[in-house]
Protein backbone atom coordinates (compact mmCIF):
# COMPACT_ATOMS: atom_id res chain seq x y z
CA UNK A 1 0.00 0.00 0.00
CA UNK A 2 2.86 2.40 0.80
CA UNK A 3 4.51 1.78 -2.59
CA UNK A 4 1.24 2.44 -4.43
CA UNK A 5 0.78 5.73 -2.54
CA UNK A 6 4.34 6.84 -3.35
CA UNK A 7 3.82 6.02 -7.00
CA UNK A 8 0.63 8.10 -7.08
CA UNK A 9 2.44 10.99 -5.39
CA UNK A 10 5.22 10.82 -7.98
CA UNK A 11 2.70 10.79 -10.84
CA UNK A 12 1.02 13.94 -9.49
CA UNK A 13 4.36 15.77 -9.36
CA UNK A 14 5.36 14.56 -12.82
CA UNK A 15 2.00 15.74 -14.25
CA UNK A 16 2.64 19.19 -12.78
CA UNK A 17 6.15 19.31 -14.28
CA UNK A 18 4.87 18.25 -17.71
CA UNK A 19 2.07 20.84 -17.62
CA UNK A 20 4.46 23.66 -16.69
CA UNK A 21 6.88 22.60 -19.41
CA UNK A 22 4.08 22.92 -21.98
CA UNK A 23 3.06 26.32 -20.62
CA UNK A 24 6.64 27.54 -20.84
CA UNK A 25 7.04 26.22 -24.34
CA UNK A 26 3.97 28.07 -25.58
CA UNK A 27 3.88 31.21 -23.41
CA UNK A 28 7.37 31.80 -22.11
CA UNK A 29 8.59 32.85 -18.71
CA UNK A 30 5.92 35.37 -17.88
CA UNK A 31 3.12 32.95 -18.74
CA UNK A 32 4.80 30.22 -16.68
CA UNK A 33 5.13 32.52 -13.66
CA UNK A 34 1.47 33.62 -13.98
CA UNK A 35 0.18 30.02 -14.21
CA UNK A 36 2.22 28.97 -11.18
CA UNK A 37 0.72 31.72 -9.10
CA UNK A 38 -2.77 30.86 -10.42
CA UNK A 39 -2.26 27.24 -9.31
CA UNK A 40 -1.22 28.33 -5.85
CA UNK A 41 -4.19 30.70 -5.57
CA UNK A 42 -6.72 28.03 -6.59
CA UNK A 43 -5.49 25.11 -4.51
CA UNK A 44 -7.99 23.82 -1.97
CA UNK A 45 -7.43 22.59 1.58
CA UNK A 46 -6.92 18.86 1.92
CA UNK A 47 -4.32 16.26 1.19
CA UNK A 48 -1.41 16.51 -1.23
CA UNK A 49 -1.03 20.33 -1.09
CA UNK A 50 1.10 21.57 -4.04
CA UNK A 51 4.16 23.80 -3.70
CA UNK A 52 6.21 25.33 -6.52
CA UNK A 53 9.36 27.35 -7.16
CA UNK A 54 10.52 28.91 -10.46
CA UNK A 55 14.00 30.46 -10.41
CA UNK A 56 16.67 31.69 -12.80
CA UNK A 57 20.20 30.40 -13.10
CA UNK A 58 21.38 32.49 -10.14
CA UNK A 59 18.68 31.00 -7.88
CA UNK A 60 16.58 34.16 -7.81
CA UNK A 61 12.90 33.34 -7.21
CA UNK A 62 10.62 34.18 -10.15
CA UNK A 63 7.40 32.57 -8.89
CA UNK A 64 6.09 30.09 -6.35
CA UNK A 65 5.77 29.67 -2.59
CA UNK A 66 8.94 27.68 -1.84
CA UNK A 67 11.42 30.05 -0.19
CA UNK A 68 14.72 28.28 -0.93
CA UNK A 69 15.84 25.83 -3.58
CA UNK A 70 15.89 22.31 -2.09
CA UNK A 71 18.87 20.00 -2.36
CA UNK A 72 17.80 18.61 -5.74
CA UNK A 73 19.65 18.63 -9.09
CA UNK A 74 17.56 20.27 -11.82
CA UNK A 75 20.02 19.18 -14.49
CA UNK A 76 19.34 15.52 -13.63
CA UNK A 77 15.61 16.02 -13.04
CA UNK A 78 16.11 14.63 -9.54
CA UNK A 79 13.12 13.61 -7.41
CA UNK A 80 13.11 12.77 -3.68
CA UNK A 81 11.34 13.14 -0.36
CA UNK A 82 12.66 16.37 1.16
CA UNK A 83 11.88 18.81 3.94
CA UNK A 84 11.39 22.43 2.95
CA UNK A 85 12.85 25.34 4.85
CA UNK A 86 9.61 25.82 6.80
CA UNK A 87 9.60 22.17 7.88
CA UNK A 88 6.99 20.93 5.40
CA UNK A 89 7.59 17.36 4.25
CA UNK A 90 7.11 16.94 0.52
CA UNK A 91 7.92 14.80 -2.44
CA UNK A 92 9.58 17.09 -5.02
CA UNK A 93 11.12 16.99 -8.47
CA UNK A 94 13.51 19.62 -9.89
CA UNK A 95 13.74 20.09 -13.67
CA UNK A 96 15.76 22.31 -16.00
CA UNK A 97 13.23 23.94 -18.43
CA UNK A 98 15.75 26.06 -20.32
CA UNK A 99 19.14 27.63 -19.93
CA UNK A 100 18.81 29.88 -16.94
CA UNK A 101 15.34 28.61 -15.98
CA UNK A 102 14.45 25.81 -13.64
CA UNK A 103 11.40 24.67 -11.68
CA UNK A 104 10.54 22.60 -8.60
CA UNK A 105 7.12 20.95 -8.19
CA UNK A 106 6.30 19.36 -4.81
CA UNK A 107 3.39 17.67 -3.03
CA UNK A 108 2.89 17.27 0.69
CA UNK A 109 2.61 13.66 1.98
CA UNK A 110 2.32 13.98 5.78
CA UNK A 111 -1.48 13.83 5.70
CA UNK A 112 -1.37 10.91 3.31
CA UNK A 113 1.12 9.12 5.58
CA UNK A 114 -1.18 9.65 8.55
CA UNK A 115 -4.08 8.24 6.54
CA UNK A 116 -1.98 5.27 5.55
CA UNK A 117 -0.96 4.79 9.17
CA UNK A 118 -4.59 4.79 10.25
CA UNK A 119 -5.53 2.40 7.47
CA UNK A 120 -2.62 0.16 8.45
CA UNK A 121 -3.67 0.29 12.09
CA UNK A 122 -7.22 -0.59 11.08
CA UNK A 123 -5.94 -3.55 9.07
CA UNK A 124 -3.75 -4.61 12.00
CA UNK A 125 -6.63 -4.43 14.47
CA UNK A 126 -8.87 -6.30 12.06
CA UNK A 127 -6.17 -8.91 11.51
CA UNK A 128 -5.68 -9.36 15.24
CA UNK A 129 -9.43 -9.68 15.72
CA UNK A 130 -9.61 -12.30 12.96
CA UNK A 131 -6.69 -14.23 14.46
CA UNK A 132 -8.22 -14.09 17.93
CA UNK A 133 -11.56 -15.23 16.55
CA UNK A 134 -9.83 -18.07 14.73
CA UNK A 135 -7.92 -19.03 17.89
CA UNK A 136 -11.13 -18.89 19.92
CA UNK A 137 -12.91 -21.10 17.44
CA UNK A 138 -9.99 -23.51 17.38
CA UNK A 139 -9.95 -23.60 21.19
CA UNK A 140 -13.67 -24.37 21.30
CA UNK A 141 -13.30 -27.11 18.72
CA UNK A 142 -10.26 -28.54 20.54
CA UNK A 143 -12.12 -28.42 23.86
CA UNK A 144 -15.05 -30.32 22.40
CA UNK A 145 -12.66 -32.85 20.89
CA UNK A 146 -10.90 -33.28 24.24
CA UNK A 147 -14.22 -33.86 25.99
CA UNK A 148 -15.33 -36.41 23.41
CA UNK A 149 -11.99 -38.21 23.38
CA UNK A 150 -11.88 -38.21 27.19
CA UNK A 151 -15.37 -39.77 27.32
CA UNK A 152 -14.29 -42.39 24.77
CA UNK A 153 -11.17 -43.25 26.79
CA UNK A 154 -13.21 -43.40 29.98
CA UNK A 155 -15.68 -45.84 28.42
CA UNK A 156 -12.85 -48.04 27.15
CA UNK A 157 -11.17 -47.96 30.57
CA UNK A 158 -14.43 -48.97 32.25
CA UNK A 159 -14.81 -51.85 29.80
CA UNK A 160 -11.27 -52.96 30.54
CA UNK A 161 -12.07 -52.84 34.25
CA UNK A 162 -15.03 -55.18 33.79
CA UNK A 163 -18.00 -53.00 32.79
CA UNK A 164 -19.07 -55.11 29.83
CA UNK A 165 -22.27 -53.11 29.38
CA UNK A 166 -20.57 -49.74 28.96
CA UNK A 167 -20.16 -48.33 25.46
CA UNK A 168 -18.33 -45.42 23.84
CA UNK A 169 -20.62 -42.35 23.57
CA UNK A 170 -21.04 -40.30 20.42
CA UNK A 171 -21.55 -43.12 17.91
CA UNK A 172 -24.54 -41.21 16.55
CA UNK A 173 -22.42 -38.22 15.48
CA UNK A 174 -21.90 -37.82 11.72
CA UNK A 175 -18.16 -37.17 11.83
CA UNK A 176 -14.87 -39.07 12.05
CA UNK A 177 -15.03 -39.46 15.84
CA UNK A 178 -18.62 -40.66 15.58
CA UNK A 179 -17.54 -43.28 13.05
CA UNK A 180 -14.66 -44.30 15.31
CA UNK A 181 -17.04 -44.61 18.28
CA UNK A 182 -19.41 -46.73 16.18
CA UNK A 183 -16.62 -49.13 15.18
CA UNK A 184 -15.35 -49.24 18.78
CA UNK A 185 -18.82 -50.15 20.07
CA UNK A 186 -19.18 -52.85 17.45
CA UNK A 187 -15.86 -54.31 18.61
CA UNK A 188 -16.90 -54.04 22.28
CA UNK A 189 -20.16 -55.85 21.48
CA UNK A 190 -18.19 -58.71 19.97
CA UNK A 191 -15.74 -58.81 22.88
CA UNK A 192 -18.55 -58.83 25.42
CA UNK A 193 -20.24 -61.68 23.56
CA UNK A 194 -16.98 -63.64 23.44
CA UNK A 195 -16.33 -63.10 27.16
CA UNK A 196 -19.86 -64.12 28.05
CA UNK A 197 -19.58 -67.22 25.87
CA UNK A 198 -16.24 -68.03 27.51
CA UNK A 199 -17.77 -67.80 30.97
CA UNK A 200 -20.69 -70.01 29.96
CA UNK A 201 -18.35 -72.57 28.41
CA UNK A 202 -16.12 -72.51 31.48
CA UNK A 203 -19.09 -73.12 33.76
CA UNK A 204 -20.32 -75.98 31.55
CA UNK A 205 -16.88 -77.57 31.38
CA UNK A 206 -16.50 -77.27 35.16
CA UNK A 207 -19.86 -78.94 35.70
CA UNK A 208 -19.16 -81.71 33.20
CA UNK A 209 -15.80 -82.49 34.80
CA UNK A 210 -16.76 -82.12 38.45
CA UNK A 211 -19.70 -84.52 38.19
CA UNK A 212 -17.72 -87.57 37.00
CA UNK A 213 -14.93 -86.74 39.46
CA UNK A 214 -17.42 -86.82 42.33
CA UNK A 215 -18.81 -90.15 41.07
CA UNK A 216 -15.27 -91.50 40.71
CA UNK A 217 -14.39 -90.49 44.25
CA UNK A 218 -17.51 -92.16 45.59
CA UNK A 219 -16.83 -95.41 43.72
CA UNK A 220 -13.20 -95.48 44.84
CA UNK A 221 -14.34 -94.97 48.42
CA UNK A 222 -16.75 -97.91 48.14
CA UNK A 223 -14.01 -100.08 46.64
CA UNK A 224 -11.65 -99.16 49.46
CA UNK A 225 -14.28 -100.01 52.08
CA UNK A 226 -14.88 -103.42 50.46
CA UNK A 227 -11.26 -104.32 49.75
CA UNK A 228 -9.26 -106.63 52.04
CA UNK A 229 -5.93 -106.66 50.19
CA UNK A 230 -3.68 -103.94 51.69
CA UNK A 231 -1.89 -103.41 48.39
CA UNK A 232 -5.22 -102.88 46.64
CA UNK A 233 -6.38 -100.49 49.37
CA UNK A 234 -3.15 -98.50 48.98
CA UNK A 235 -3.49 -98.36 45.21
CA UNK A 236 -7.14 -97.28 45.42
CA UNK A 237 -6.22 -94.64 47.98
CA UNK A 238 -3.52 -93.25 45.68
CA UNK A 239 -5.99 -93.19 42.80
CA UNK A 240 -8.51 -91.38 44.98
CA UNK A 241 -5.90 -88.81 46.01
CA UNK A 242 -4.96 -88.21 42.39
CA UNK A 243 -8.62 -87.75 41.45
CA UNK A 244 -9.03 -85.24 44.26
CA UNK A 245 -5.87 -83.50 43.10
CA UNK A 246 -7.40 -83.14 39.63
CA UNK A 247 -10.52 -81.66 41.20
CA UNK A 248 -8.47 -79.20 43.24
CA UNK A 249 -6.48 -78.24 40.12
CA UNK A 250 -9.71 -77.67 38.22
CA UNK A 251 -11.15 -75.56 41.04
CA UNK A 252 -8.01 -73.43 41.19
CA UNK A 253 -7.95 -72.86 37.44
CA UNK A 254 -11.63 -71.93 37.43
CA UNK A 255 -11.14 -69.57 40.37
CA UNK A 256 -8.25 -67.86 38.56
CA UNK A 257 -10.25 -67.58 35.34
CA UNK A 258 -13.27 -66.23 37.22
CA UNK A 259 -11.20 -63.61 39.07
CA UNK A 260 -9.40 -62.52 35.90
CA UNK A 261 -12.66 -62.38 33.97
CA UNK A 262 -14.26 -60.21 36.66
CA UNK A 263 -11.32 -57.80 36.91
CA UNK A 264 -12.76 -54.42 37.76
CA UNK A 265 -16.26 -55.86 38.21
CA UNK A 266 -17.44 -54.45 41.56
CA UNK A 267 -20.80 -56.18 41.61
CA UNK A 268 -21.34 -58.02 44.88
CA UNK A 269 -18.60 -56.10 46.67
CA UNK A 270 -19.19 -54.82 50.19
CA UNK A 271 -17.23 -53.19 52.99
CA UNK A 272 -14.75 -55.70 54.43
CA UNK A 273 -12.97 -55.29 57.76
CA UNK A 274 -9.52 -56.47 56.71
CA UNK A 275 -8.25 -56.17 60.26
CA UNK A 276 -10.89 -58.64 61.46
CA UNK A 277 -10.18 -60.99 58.53
CA UNK A 278 -6.47 -60.94 59.35
CA UNK A 279 -7.06 -61.62 63.05
CA UNK A 280 -9.35 -64.56 62.22
CA UNK A 281 -6.80 -66.09 59.86
CA UNK A 282 -4.01 -65.56 62.40
CA UNK A 283 -5.98 -67.56 64.96
CA UNK A 284 -6.50 -70.38 62.42
CA UNK A 285 -2.82 -70.53 61.46
CA UNK A 286 -1.44 -70.27 65.00
CA UNK A 287 -1.72 -74.01 65.71
CA UNK A 288 -0.27 -74.94 62.31
CA UNK A 289 2.68 -72.67 62.99
CA UNK A 290 3.33 -74.44 66.31
CA UNK A 291 3.12 -77.87 64.66
CA UNK A 292 5.60 -76.78 61.96
CA UNK A 293 7.98 -75.17 64.43
CA UNK A 294 7.48 -71.66 63.02
CA UNK A 295 7.59 -68.36 64.87
CA UNK A 296 4.35 -66.78 63.64
CA UNK A 297 3.52 -63.17 64.57
CA UNK A 298 1.18 -60.41 63.42
CA UNK A 299 1.17 -56.62 63.17
CA UNK A 300 -2.42 -55.80 62.21
CA UNK A 301 -3.60 -52.21 62.45
CA UNK A 302 -7.18 -51.94 63.73
CA UNK A 303 -10.14 -50.68 61.73
CA UNK A 304 -8.75 -51.10 58.22
CA UNK A 305 -11.74 -51.35 55.87
CA UNK A 306 -11.79 -52.11 52.16
CA UNK A 307 -14.57 -52.66 49.63
CA UNK A 308 -14.39 -56.11 48.09
CA UNK A 309 -15.28 -59.79 48.33
CA UNK A 310 -14.54 -61.00 51.87
CA UNK A 311 -14.05 -64.66 50.96
CA UNK A 312 -11.77 -63.87 48.02
CA UNK A 313 -9.61 -61.48 50.05
CA UNK A 314 -9.35 -64.05 52.85
CA UNK A 315 -8.33 -66.67 50.31
CA UNK A 316 -5.60 -64.43 48.93
CA UNK A 317 -4.15 -63.90 52.42
CA UNK A 318 -4.45 -67.64 53.16
CA UNK A 319 -2.56 -68.55 50.00
CA UNK A 320 0.28 -66.19 50.97
CA UNK A 321 0.43 -67.70 54.46
CA UNK A 322 0.33 -71.24 53.02
CA UNK A 323 3.19 -70.34 50.72
CA UNK A 324 5.27 -68.91 53.59
CA UNK A 325 4.54 -71.86 55.92
CA UNK A 326 5.47 -74.34 53.17
CA UNK A 327 8.77 -72.80 52.10
CA UNK A 328 10.10 -70.88 55.14
CA UNK A 329 11.40 -74.04 56.84
CA UNK A 330 11.41 -75.14 60.50
CA UNK A 331 12.40 -72.45 62.99
CA UNK A 332 11.73 -69.62 60.51
CA UNK A 333 9.84 -66.48 61.37
CA UNK A 334 6.61 -65.64 59.50
CA UNK A 335 4.87 -62.32 59.99
CA UNK A 336 1.45 -61.12 58.79
CA UNK A 337 0.97 -57.34 58.69
CA UNK A 338 -2.05 -55.31 57.56
CA UNK A 339 -1.52 -51.56 57.24
CA UNK A 340 -3.55 -48.58 56.02
CA UNK A 341 -3.66 -48.25 52.25
CA UNK A 342 -4.52 -51.07 52.47
CA UNK A 343 -1.24 -52.98 52.47
CA UNK A 344 -1.22 -56.69 53.25
CA UNK A 345 2.29 -58.03 53.96
CA UNK A 346 3.39 -61.62 54.52
CA UNK A 347 7.08 -61.90 55.32
CA UNK A 348 9.39 -64.77 56.23
CA UNK A 349 13.12 -65.12 56.83
CA UNK A 350 13.53 -68.38 54.96
CA UNK A 351 15.64 -69.07 51.88
CA UNK A 352 13.83 -66.41 49.85
CA UNK A 353 13.16 -66.33 46.12
CA UNK A 354 15.86 -65.61 43.51
CA UNK A 355 15.50 -62.20 41.87
CA UNK A 356 14.95 -63.69 38.42
CA UNK A 357 11.91 -65.63 39.65
CA UNK A 358 10.14 -62.90 41.62
CA UNK A 359 8.04 -61.73 38.67
CA UNK A 360 7.43 -65.20 37.20
CA UNK A 361 6.36 -66.69 40.54
CA UNK A 362 2.83 -65.32 40.01
CA UNK A 363 2.34 -67.06 36.69
CA UNK A 364 0.35 -70.27 36.45
CA UNK A 365 2.17 -73.55 37.17
CA UNK A 366 5.27 -71.72 38.39
CA UNK A 367 6.83 -73.21 41.49
CA UNK A 368 9.30 -71.50 43.72
CA UNK A 369 12.88 -72.48 44.44
CA UNK A 370 12.97 -75.80 46.26
CA UNK A 371 9.40 -76.73 45.28
CA UNK A 372 7.54 -78.97 47.70
CA UNK A 373 4.67 -80.14 45.54
CA UNK A 374 1.48 -78.37 44.60
CA UNK A 375 0.24 -77.21 41.22
CA UNK A 376 1.91 -73.83 41.21
CA UNK A 377 -1.42 -72.00 41.13
CA UNK A 378 -1.65 -70.49 44.60
CA UNK A 379 0.23 -67.27 43.86
CA UNK A 380 -1.41 -66.98 40.43
CA UNK A 381 -4.77 -66.96 42.22
CA UNK A 382 -3.48 -64.31 44.66
CA UNK A 383 -2.59 -62.04 41.75
CA UNK A 384 -5.94 -62.64 40.02
CA UNK A 385 -7.88 -61.82 43.22
CA UNK A 386 -5.74 -58.73 43.86
CA UNK A 387 -6.29 -57.37 40.34
CA UNK A 388 -10.00 -58.05 40.56
CA UNK A 389 -10.00 -55.66 43.53
CA UNK A 390 -7.83 -53.01 41.86
CA UNK A 391 -4.77 -54.18 43.82
CA UNK A 392 -1.40 -55.58 42.85
CA UNK A 393 0.88 -58.12 44.49
CA UNK A 394 4.69 -57.95 44.53
CA UNK A 395 7.45 -60.21 45.73
CA UNK A 396 10.46 -58.52 47.33
CA UNK A 397 13.69 -59.50 49.00
CA UNK A 398 13.29 -59.55 52.80
CA UNK A 399 17.05 -60.00 53.34
CA UNK A 400 16.82 -62.76 54.36
CA UNK A 401 13.66 -64.40 53.12
CA UNK A 402 10.81 -63.17 50.97
CA UNK A 403 8.17 -60.49 51.40
CA UNK A 404 4.85 -60.53 49.56
CA UNK A 405 2.91 -57.26 49.48
CA UNK A 406 -0.65 -56.66 48.26
CA UNK A 407 -1.31 -52.95 47.76
CA UNK A 408 -3.26 -50.57 45.46
CA UNK A 409 -2.15 -50.46 41.85
CA UNK A 410 0.07 -47.52 40.97
CA UNK A 411 -1.60 -45.32 38.33
CA UNK A 412 0.58 -44.75 35.23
Amino acid sequence: MRSESDAALQRSVDVDIAAFADIYATGGRSELAARVQDRLAMRADGTDQAHYLVSDATGAKLAGDIGHWPLLSAENSQAAFVTLADGTQVFARATQLDTGLRIVAAREYAVRSELLRRIGAAFLITGIAVVLAALGSAWLVASRLRVRIASMNSALDNFEQGDLQGRVPGDDQADELGELALHANQLLDRLAAVLQAQREITDQVAHEIRTPLVHLDTRLLHLIEGAVDPALVSALGSARNEARGIGELLDSLLDIASSEGRRGDRSGFAAVDLSEVGESLADLYADSATDLGLDFSTAISPGISFTGDRMQLARAISNLLDNAFKYAGPGAQVRLAIEPGPRIIVRDNGEGIPEGMRARIFERFQRGHGSKGGHGLGLALVRAIARQHGLEVHCRDANPGAEFVIEPEVAI
